[in-house]
């Protein structure tokens, strides 16, 4: 995997790329471990450009599929990274794309001391597939989970979106949203969601409500909110709000942990015994839960819907402070999860509502920002006289100046705080950097 291929401080993603080919392969050979993989039958989905795709691996069980599922999402992800390189056919070399000429690239630079030469362009070929062939791959396969399927078409919505083809990403955003539909537990899937919109209904029922179908909805109202459209992405993440903060709460779990034999043989044997596979993760199309490890997203929610009703507010003075009501709330929200269980004792869960939080405070010191500076232009406006200026001195000086006095302060102190948390997530950061490293460098 990536993270245990870095002697160079950074993954070698052709080196990760062509392991996981070696991996793909065994797994999709009959006479290895590809035993009971089949071409889908005669009516298959035919995928333009890619031909049939997708196999039937229904008879597999689901720890090899979870395995087969994260070989082709790991080789999507590096083939991403590996776009425009070239490799020889041999695959020996790689190259970046700065060293190999093309019509993009008239100027390609001198390749490093040491290294051979990029090959003609009749001797070399890409160094990865197009990732689109592994995503379309799950989602065309037979036996994968919802989640799995979603998951593939929610990163290939992603790659389009970043290479900068939104119709394109919203048809697969899209497409998305309809694999999350088909998986839910009822016969009448327009009483949970409006498709066309986006929107989950106040009025469906709790259980009908999936992880899935508010995975998808996520994605499509980031998406649309990221491309100017925020009138239609608004209401998707109110109803996905109201979703999260009215589904039932998880049940408390305890983790157990298993008694260690320290003995001599107790020791031998944990080290010949086969580790336990990981558990593989649920469907999604079970009920949605309120977890506590998911605080950090009604977060994320709250700060969305605050922005877009700041941006949106014209001059409409109460809806920008409604709009900062919600993102005050967004970072009171990060601010308390970081305190549960669950966050406290994952790592990864904690570092991530500490960036939820960092996302709040810098839009609630933004729209400080914009308040102080207009109470601080009508202040001075009614100064210089006139007829604001007589509406001045009838109101007095102290109350406008008071009014911009606080909004500075209240400016001054998010700035405060956003830049502790920001010190303290890079003292984490250069903790962890030397962590790892400290097994490198020996002195």
């Amino acid at each position: 995997m990536p993270e245990n291929n870095e002697d160079e401080g950074f993954p070698n993603w052709a080196r990760v790329y062509s392991e996981l080919q070696y991996a793909l392969n065994r797994l999709e050979n009959p006479d290895k471990d590809g035993a009971d993989v089949v071409e889908q039958e005669e009516g298959g989905i035919l995928v333009p450009g890619l031909g049939k795709a997708g196999y039937d691996v229904s008879a597999k069980s689901d720890e090899w599929r979870q395995g087969y599922y994260d070989v082709l999402m790991g080789m999507a992800t590096a083939a991403e990274r590996l776009e425009g390189w070239v490799t020889d056919k041999w695959r020996r070399n790689v190259w970046a794309p700065e060293f190999v000429p093309s019509p993009t690239n008239k100027r390609p630079k001198a390749v490093l001391p040491g290294m051979p030469e990029v090959p003609d362009e009749e001797h070399r070929e890409p160094a990865a597939d197009a990732p689109e062939v592994f995503y379309l791959k799950i989602i065309t396969s037979k036996g994968f989970t919802t989640y799995q399927r979603l998951s593939a078409a929610l990163g290939y919505a992603d790659w389009l979106s970043f290479k900068k083809l939104p119709d394109s990403a919203e048809e697969m955003y899209r497409w998305a949203l309809d694999i999350a539909v088909a998986g839910l537990p009822t016969a009448d899937p327009s009483a949970v969601i409006d498709r066309e919109t986006g929107i989950l209904s106040s009025s469906a029922p709790k259980e009908a409500i999936t992880p899935n179908i508010v995975y998808a909805t996520t994605n499509l109202a980031t998406f649309l909110a990221g491309n100017g459209r925020v009138t239609a992405a608004l209401p998707i993440f109110i109803s996905l709000l109201r979703a999260r903060l009215e589904a039932d709460e998880a049940p408390v779990t305890i983790p157990t942990t298993k008694a260690r034999d320290s003995s001599l043989v107790g020791t031998v044997l944990s080290l010949l015994a086969e580790p336990d596979y990981p558990p593989v993760p649920s469907s999604g199309d079970e009920p949605l839960l309120r977890k506590e490890s998911d605080r950090c997203e009604e977060a994320a929610l709250k700060t969305y819907i605050g922005e877009i009703l700041f941006a949106t507010a014209g001059t409409s003075k109460a809806q920008r402070q409604q709009g900062l009501s919600w993102v005050r709330d967004g970072v009171s929200t990060s601010k308390l999860a970081q305190s549960l269980n669950p966050m406290r004792a994952d790592d990864t869960l904690r570092k991530k509502c500490e960036q939820c939080e960092e996302v709040g405070l810098e839009a609630w010191g933004k729209m400080m920002t914009y308040l102080a500076a207009d109470a601080k232009e009508k202040r001075d406006a009614a100064k210089k006289g006139g007829f604001t200026g007589l509406i001045w001195k009838i109101r007095g000086t102290e109350r406008l100046d008071k009014e911009a006095e606080d909004l500075q302060g209240e400016e001054d102190g998010v700035t405060l705080r956003l830049n502790k948390l920001r010190s303290r997530m890079l003292r984490e950061e250069y903790a962890d950097m030397d962590r790892k490293y400290s097994r490198t460098f020996v002195f």
